[in-house]
């Protein structure tokens, strides 16, 4: 069965300059409280942006493996984004492994070719400047999805 990825339920629209998003669970945007976000997203141009809760709100079987917080759109931009609080451990890796299951997902439901631009974004509130194994780590991901990986505490719109 197809995982809907765009259900209503799930969405939230904003044009707001600066918010953050934090995992209630589900992932939730905010406009207040910087310091309960997991990550920042700058959209000094105003933008609309459409942010869907994945984890816990998509109606998506357990057995399709584990998912990542959420997802951004805009224009031909999509970035899956997958949050942790976490200070030790192997978080980066299980973090890369969520965003490639859920992009295998969404590729495997969605007709992606409408967007040009594609993401994966980590965000560690605990480790907001965390270099995730280089340049390996990153070009590993890419090889595989197709999409780029970005490891930051704050997710600028361009």
């Amino acid at each position: 069965m197809a995982i809907d990825f765009f259900q209503t339920k799930c969405r939230s629209i904003t044009k707001e300059k600066v918010f953050g998003i934090f995992d209630a669970p589900p992932a939730t945007l905010s406009f207040e409280n910087p310091d309960g976000w997991n990550v920042w997203i700058d959209n000094s141009n105003e933008k609309e942006i459409i942010h869907t809760a994945i984890d816990h709100c998509l109606d998506i079987p357990g057995s399709e493996g584990e998912r990542c917080e959420s997802m951004i759109t805009y224009n031909d931009v999509l970035t899956f984004i997958e949050l942790k609080d976490r200070d030790g451990g192997r978080w980066a890796g299980k973090a890369r492994d969520q965003l490639i299951n859920t992009i295998a997902l969404f590729k495997r439901d969605v007709n992606i070719s409408i967007y040009n631009r594609l993401y994966g974004h980590i965000a560690n509130k605990q480790r907001p400047n965390f270099n995730a194994g280089g340049k390996t780590f990153s070009q590993k991901f890419e090889d595989e999805t197709g999409f780029i990986l970005r490891v930051s505490d704050v997710i600028r719109i361009e």
